[in-house]
């Protein structure tokens, strides 16, 4: 019933959030077009080294994403608690989670980072003795994954429960134990929803290379699309989960 409910309240969210859904789709789309036009050629004998200008701009690109995440955050909480949200909502929150949603994902990051060159060094060392060391990456793999889905309700801890980096990670974990077969209903069906919409731009983007000889307008074209529909996926996803995590009873947890 959570799952269905969630499901429902995330498309509802981003129906309502058509505005949010434009500003994230122009954040998105200014920087597809930003790659296509500095991506090195591709071809069997051209280097596929990014040029400096480009890796420059995926770096700026992934500092404002965190604003946006935790600007998309706020306006949707707000969305669901109050029935109304602002821009000045997502301005100030991206402002004020900022740090937080930071450190969060350098955390996560060095964290998940460890659990591969684990993996790694298991490979190396074993790799001469396969039914020791394929046992052990599945096994290093399979902790990385659920560690991480472990992790997935922390950035929600810190926008809806005002918690810093720690807090918020120990929150989540005690919350997904007690909930995960709801929360992996979720995005299995999160899951099935993006790999549905995939198909089909995959169709539109075959269709347009058919019918534009042009290569670059139709890649224009499709960033287009999947930078509008991306958007409206990435509403959609925050909505589902932040009603969902607004529904769990967190009154035993919220001092961890």
């Amino acid at each position: 019933m959570r799952i269905k409910e969630s499901v429902s309240k995330g498309f509802g969210v981003a129906k309502k959030s058509l505005g949010l859904v434009l500003v994230l789709f122009a954040f998105g789309f200014v920087f597809n077009l930003i790659n296509l036009f500095l991506a090195p050629p591709t071809g069997p004998d051209v280097t596929q080294t990014p040029p400096p200008a480009l890796v420059a701009v995926m770096v700026v690109f992934i500092f404002l994403s965190i604003f946006f995440q935790a600007g998309s955050m706020v306006y949707v909480r707000d969305l669901i608690k109050a029935g109304t949200a602002n821009f000045g909502n997502f301005t100030s929150g991206g402002g004020k989670y900022y740090v937080r949603m930071l450190l969060l994902g350098i955390v996560v990051s060095l964290i998940v980072g460890v659990l591969v060159l684990l993996a790694a060094l298991v490979a190396a060392f074993l790799q001469n003795q396969p039914v020791v060391s394929v046992p052990l990456m599945i096994l290093c793999a399979a902790f990385g994954i659920y560690f991480a889905v472990l992790l997935f309700l922390s950035p929600y801890a810190v926008v809806v429960d005002e918690k810093g980096v720690g807090a918020s990670i120990k929150l989540s974990m005690k919350l997904v134990k007690k909930n995960i077969l709801s929360l992996l209903g979720i995005s299995a069906l999160m899951i099935l929803i993006g790999f549905g919409i995939g198909l089909i731009l995959g169709g539109i983007f075959a269709g347009l290379s058919f019918l534009i000889k042009a290569e670059m307008a139709s890649q224009i074209i499709f960033a287009f699309l999947s930078s509008l529909v991306n958007s409206f996926l990435g509403v959609f996803v925050t909505g589902a989960f932040m009603n969902f995590y607004l529904s769990l009873d967190r009154n035993n947890n919220i001092q961890a």
